[in-house]
């Protein structure tokens, strides 16, 4: 049985009702007490274990929204292209990681890489992967939203001059109309994708269990994990079957539209679980739609073209009407929904749709939910959004990361509207913060951070001041407002009796401090129901 645990110091509620204790008491995982040292030693019995803290504060669990942990553990074992700057070094990269596995016969990179880190500011090109393993299929997935293949997985895949750009997807092709290996989109870069042999049960397992503990020591206790196959949600169930699942974890199921929609629609229909089936440490979240692409790839559907590429408004991964079937059906069913939208006329649509389904399916206590939605979000879309109760997965981490690439795309007076925090809370949107880990980094103190300095990489100058948020606000992103995002909200996010005893120990207190000192702030101990899963 769980030990009583007393926990001291600066706490920081996140309860309207109580905001500050000074101590809380935790009894076979759940708060029964919150108040004074006095209050919180009458609720425990004679020998409690004892945790205090002087100075910073102990916070409700830190939460990330969208956090694909699973590929982020995964990530660990595949080639790490994250701090390649130029295409130089990704042939390097490839070519020793081939070398260190003489036996396998697909050579994969984690998804965490970026094309505008750089020199040449493009993907490399299957003649330059060639060169750096020509005899072994090669696949380079980024970010969910494109991958680099060299030769010969292009000829496993049947992918030729002849074979056609798939719907919401796009082959690109060399001046002789050859393709040049770099495949857009999901549509486009699984028909590569769909013949990489899974890892094994064994190292799947493996590295979901590893991963945990870095995301502890960075003060995480919740994640939703979005987007993932049946097989990979074994993984989890299987870890939470043997009592290895410390990080609690809400799992979005996929419905991948570069399948018929036959087969998605029956997949859906044929499941027995729904949204918020499971426990406090896994559940199931909403499904995961991909509707558009990504505004650095310039595949991010636009209501107007991209500056660089006056032809190009970006793509369209789900045809409208399919989408429109698999809302309707998720509405039925009692599924919530997040769906994968970047640029606005993404947003125009997937709302549009969404309003035209509430007439039919009331979806307010569904929490449809908006992923990104950062380019420019119209205050239509904002005052629908909050009718319909629909919610907001932002990831300020990703303003932070691809500010500089995108500055140069769209200029400094768009790009500081973009990732719109404030707009969206003033606008009575329920707003949750993440990382899109693997994508950009996972520790929540960056997303805290960026949320009120609204800092980008590379500069001293924030970009769009006026989207930045207060303290608290910013705490709630990643608390209390993220707890509800992951339906979750009478379990955690709040220090309050009869609530889970999650929490996380800082060396500042986010509400007040100086915003440049979350930055540099350390995560002294971490809790997840009582259990200490790091410091202490």
């Amino acid at each position: 049985m769980t030990r009583d645990q007393l926990v001291r110091g600066h706490i920081v509620t996140m309860d309207p009702q109580r905001p500050h204790a000074e101590a809380m008491a935790i009894r076979a995982g759940r708060i029964v007490a919150v108040g004074s040292v006095a209050e919180a030693r009458a609720a425990v019995a004679p020998g409690a274990k004892e945790v205090g803290f002087d100075g910073g504060a102990i916070v409700p669990g830190l939460m990330d929204t969208h956090n694909h942990m699973f590929w982020t553990g995964m990530a660990q074992r595949l080639v790490d292209l994250t701090k390649c700057k130029s295409i130089a070094e990704i042939v390097n990269e490839v070519r020793a990681y081939a070398a260190r596995n003489p036996g396998l016969p697909w050579i994969v990179s984690g998804a965490g890489w970026h094309v505008a880190n750089l020199a040449e500011g493009r993907h490399p090109t299957r003649e330059e992967l060639d060169a750096a393993c020509g005899d072994r299929l090669v696949y380079l997935p980024r970010g969910g939203h494109s991958a680099a293949v060299n030769t010969l997985a292009l000829k496993h895949a049947g992918i030729t001059r002849s074979t056609p750009d798939p719907d919401g997807g796009k082959i690109e092709r060399d001046a002789a109309g050859e393709p040049n290996g770099v495949l857009l989109e999901p549509p486009a870069f699984e028909l590569v994708g769909r013949h990489v042999p899974p890892p094994s049960v064994a190292d799947q397992k493996q590295s979901l269990r590893e991963v945990q503990a870095l995301y502890h020591r960075a003060g995480l206790t919740g994640i939703m994990d979005p987007g993932l196959t049946s097989d990979v949600i074994g993984i989890y169930q299987s870890l939470w079957s043997a009592g290895e699942l410390s990080m609690r974890s809400v799992v979005m199921p996929l419905a991948d539209s570069s399948r018929p929609l036959e087969e998605v629609l029956a997949g859906l229909s044929s499941s027995p679980a729904r949204t918020g089936f499971g426990d406090s440490l896994l559940k199931l979240g909403g499904v995961k739609v991909f509707f558009d692409g990504a505004a650095t790839f310039g595949t991010a559907l636009m209501r107007e073209p991209f500056p660089d590429e006056k032809c190009n408004c970006g793509i369209q991964v789900t045809p409208t009407e399919s989408f429109r079937q698999i809302a309707r059906l998720c509405a039925q069913r009692g599924w919530s929904m997040g769906v994968h939208v970047v640029g606005g006329r993404a947003i125009d649509l997937a709302l549009e749709v969404f309003e035209e389904i509430n007439r039919e399916h009331p979806i307010r206590d569904l929490r449809f939910c908006l992923i990104h939605a950062y380019l420019w979000p119209s205050k239509d879309n904002i005052a629908r959004a909050a009718k319909l109760g629909v919610v907001v997965a932002t990831q300020p981490s990703m303003q932070y990361s691809f500010g500089p690439v995108l500055m140069k795309r769209f200029g400094a007076v768009l790009m500081s509207k973009a990732t719109p925090v404030r707009a969206w809370l003033d606008g009575g949107v329920t707003v949750g913060g993440g990382s899109d880990s693997p994508i950009t980094p996972f520790p929540p103190l960056l997303g805290l951070w960026q949320a009120r300095t609204r800092h980008i990489a590379g500069s001293d100058e924030p970009l769009g001041r006026e989207e930045a948020v207060t303290g608290e606000e910013a705490l709630a992103m990643y608390t209390r407002d993220a707890a509800y995002v992951s339906f979750s909200e009478h379990e955690r996010g709040v220090l309050r009796p009869g609530l889970l005893g999650d929490w996380t120990a800082l060396s500042v207190d986010p509400v007040t401090c100086d915003p440049e000192a979350i930055r540099e702030a350390d995560i002294r101990a971490t809790a997840v129901g009582g259990e200490l899963v790091h410091g202490g």
